[in-house]
Formats: structure tokens, sequence, C-alpha cells
């Protein structure tokens, strides 16, 4: 995928993908998405999914919210938060571009 975010561009197909995000709701559930933790080559940090109409993807519409994707810019501090967040195991940091004492 390809996204434009705050004049950047953003190639999940070139990007080294960390981590997927764990979800706690099934696909059913408006809730539901399905998030991906990037890392460019340049080693800018972003979020890139897909979700439900209630889920960080959703999109405004006249009538309310509808299922949606997207992509979202992320400071490496803000990256390293959600690769704690999905458990990315320690031997993993350092690929991720983080140091892996990092607790």
């Amino acid at each position: 995928m390809t996204k434009v975010a705050k004049s950047k561009i953003y190639r999940s197909h070139t990007s080294h993908r960390i981590v997927t995000l764990p979800c706690p709701f099934p696909q059913s559930d408006p809730k539901w998405h399905e998030t991906h933790l990037y890392r460019t080559l340049q080693g800018v940090y972003f979020l890139s999914g897909h979700g439900g109409s209630r889920s960080r993807w959703a999109k405004s519409t006249q009538s309310g919210t509808t299922e949606g994707k997207g992509v979202e810019a992320l400071t490496k501090d803000e990256a390293l938060a959600y690769v704690k967040y999905a458990g990315l195991p320690r031997d993993k940091f350092a690929r991720a571009g983080f140091d892996p004492a990092v607790s």
C-alpha cells in the first residue's frame, strides 16, 4: 500500500514490517482492526492498517462512520511503545531500529 500523509509518502511494500499489533476484537466487531508497524529504509516509523467503523481507521461520513484504512506517522518513541505493547521479542529490537537494552 502506498499512502501520502502530511506530505510524505509511505510505502508498506518497500518498508520493513516490524510487528502486527494485537487486536482483541473478532473481525465481525466494528472495533476490529488489522494494524502493522513499519520502518522505512530512511528509518521513519509508521502504522498502516484497516478496520471497522469503530476502529482507529474508521472514516467519518454524513451518517456516522464507516470502515476505513490509512497510514499514521510515528515518532521513534511512539513506535517503541507499540513494539512493547505488541510483545516484540528483544532479539528483534535491533533489526527494528531500537536498542535491545531498552526496557
